[in-house]
């Protein structure tokens, strides 16, 4: 796979909606949460099919998600037009 094509079809599909850093070496995003709580936002994300984890998985804060980008192409174009669509 591609991941540093992928990891910029993520970025630029979300830079202009949502608050993140581009990744320098990983195959996963962390993405700031509208209105900084990333569990409601997670669940209304799984609602609308698309599975992204909380960042209170991997920290004591909640104002995050994770997207990792280890999938089709297309699967990232679907996920960022949903992710999108919630904002």
């Amino acid at each position: 796979m591609d991941y540093q094509r992928k990891r910029d079809m993520i970025y630029d599909g979300l830079k202009d909606k949502f608050e993140l850093v581009k990744p320098e070496g990983a195959f996963y995003s962390f993405v700031a949460a509208p209105g900084g709580d990333a569990t409601a936002f997670v669940e209304k994300a799984i609602k609308n099919d698309v599975l992204v984890i909380p960042g209170s998985v991997f920290s004591e804060q909640d104002s995050h998600f994770r997207i990792s980008y280890a999938t089709s192409d297309e699967k990232i174009a679907k996920g960022i037009e949903r992710l999108v669509s919630l904002v």
